[in-house]
């Protein structure tokens, strides 16, 4: 997403750093460049808003965050018909949601009816990301208060795990009926923490939800301090202000790791980046040159820009994804092919493109001009456009681009969830940059069919398959995948966010 939607993520790595704990209560002081655009599952599809669905909602399933298993959250058990089409969950009891209105199967009807529903009154806007993960899903039902079956039009093999994303997260009926359109500014959830406060651009209070099903949560307060100038919150922390610092500088990880009191865990999330190539405008709706775009890219780049804290790619599907296969051949970098290629097309003119990408993505930036270079030497001049979010989405909206900078972090652990995000029309509508606008029926079909297929190998090998046509095509450029990197006191228990790139504050212990 996820956003949870990588594409408006502003900053190309996400850092975490965690400094000693306060003496007093169990409070952790965080720092953010951005605050969330709203804390709805119904829209949060950026990366902080995401952060704090997480922490305030809960899921009727939940991903364990080490095995990535599916385990029960507000659903103690399930069952699904044989044809695959109705899946039947019975609800925990006892469960009540922040205002103190009772859990039951009407809270959950009431969530996904609110996004199913164009016509419904607590819809305040269009649900891009419900409408594309739950393509299949026709109605919900209640059997008695903690009884509610899902009844889908086609079986859809990893149904179960698009219940744990943040759309299907479960709102208040009461909440959401009485906040109207503010509710995202207002979120009331089952969740182990509560929103005590937010004051808009300057920070955001969670407290610890002491009655939480799973058990009082570890830490009592989570104080967020929203501030844009990175030097500014980089000096609360020298100073012992903050203890978690989000989107830190890689400039700054050497001196950490000399630190004795710093621990650093780097690892691969399920998220890759990639340049989308519009092949509705001239001439990029010539495959050569499309191709001799892919050729011109140069993976050894990301090394100089981001030392060890991105990994090459060759795929759409991330490492450790369900369904990505590690056997792609690796992308040939040559100029010389490139060039060939782009003879063949006996293009009269220089061709001159531009690139759009987001006015924060400054590392993105030094990348990207590196890749301006090389295909200047094949006769491309590539212009690089800075856009401010808005102005980046309302251009991507509108189809007025030539490449793109984009990229998606998996919502559940299935290839689908890298894949059908490149399809969207709606998404692309949102400002997603994808390749909806080259109007490939084959590749929705392909989709299609692998969204409907029930046998695991044969399911794996149509989305491969699709992957592997969309890269062919020249469509997509694969750019890099992500590591979440986090540094944080030997003192603090571990700390360990899920391959989706989600860190909860449940899991936060203090000694």
């Amino acid at each position: 997403m996820t956003i949870k939607m990588k594409a408006l993520l502003a900053l190309p790595l996400l850092i975490l750093v965690l400094a000693a704990p306060m003496a007093a209560d169990r409070v952790v002081r965080s720092g953010s460049l951005f605050e969330p655009t709203g804390i709805d599952p119904a829209q949060a599809w950026d990366d902080t808003s995401s952060f704090y669905v997480g922490n305030i909602f809960d899921t009727l399933v939940r991903l364990n965050p080490q095995t990535m298993k599916i385990e029960p959250s507000l659903a103690v058990s399930w069952e699904t018909s044989r044809d695959g089409r109705t899946w039947t969950f019975q609800l925990r009891r006892g469960v009540r949601f922040h205002d103190g209105t009772p859990f039951n199967a009407d809270a959950v009807a009431y969530t996904f009816f609110r996004q199913m529903d164009p016509a419904n009154p607590n819809r305040q806007q269009d649900f891009p990301l419900f409408a594309d993960i739950f393509t299949f899903l026709k109605s919900v039902r209640k059997i008695d208060s903690f009884e509610v079956q899902f009844i889908l039009s086609k079986p859809f093999f990893p149904f179960l795990a698009t219940l744990t994303v943040d759309c299907a997260a479960i709102v208040s009926p009461h909440a959401v009926q009485k906040a109207g359109a503010n509710f995202a500014n207002a979120p009331v959830g089952t969740g182990p923490f509560k929103l005590s406060s937010w004051q808009k651009n300057k920070r955001l209070v969670l407290t610890a939800n002491r009655e939480y099903w799973r058990g009082r949560p570890g830490i009592d307060e989570y104080i967020d301090t929203i501030e844009p100038r990175s030097e500014i919150l980089n000096s609360y922390f020298q100073q012992g202000m903050l203890d978690i610092l989000y989107a830190y500088s890689i400039s700054k990880m050497v001196s950490y790791k000399k630190q004795d009191w710093v621990k650093v865990i780097a690892t691969p999330y399920l998220s890759v980046t990639y340049a989308v190539i519009n092949s509705a405008r001239p001439p990029l709706n010539r495959k050569g040159v499309r191709k001799a775009l892919s050729y011109a890219w140069d993976p050894r780049a990301l090394k100089l820009v981001f030392q060890d804290y991105a990994l090459p790619v060759q795929t759409l599907l991330p490492m450790n994804l369900a369904g990505a296969t590690p056997k792609d051949q690796p992308r040939e970098f040559s100029l010389a092919k490139a060039q060939s290629l782009l003879k063949k097309e006996k293009l009269a003119d220089e061709i001159q493109l531009e690139m759009l990408m987001q006015k924060d993505d400054g590392l993105l930036l030094q990348l990207l001009s590196m890749y301006a270079r090389n295909l200047k030497q094949i006769g491309i001049k590539l212009k690089l456009t800075r856009l401010e979010p808005n102005a980046y989405a309302q251009r991507i909206a509108k189809g007025d681009f030539d490449l793109a900078y984009s990229g998606w972090i998996a919502d559940f652990p299935d290839a689908d969830s890298m894949l059908f995000p490149l399809l969207s029309e709606q998404l692309q509508k949102q400002g997603f940059a994808n390749i909806a606008g080259a109007k490939r029926q084959d590749l929705r079909d392909l989709l299609t069919a692998a969204r409907r297929e029930r046998g695991a190998k044969k399911r794996q090998a149509l989305y491969q398959n699709l992957n592997r046509t969309i890269i062919a095509d020249g469509l997509v450029i694969p750019l890099f995948q992500d590591k979440l990197v986090i540094l944080f006191n030997r003192k603090l228990g571990s700390i360990q966010p899920n391959p989706l790139g989600k860190f909860f504050l449940y899991d936060l212990q203090m000694k």
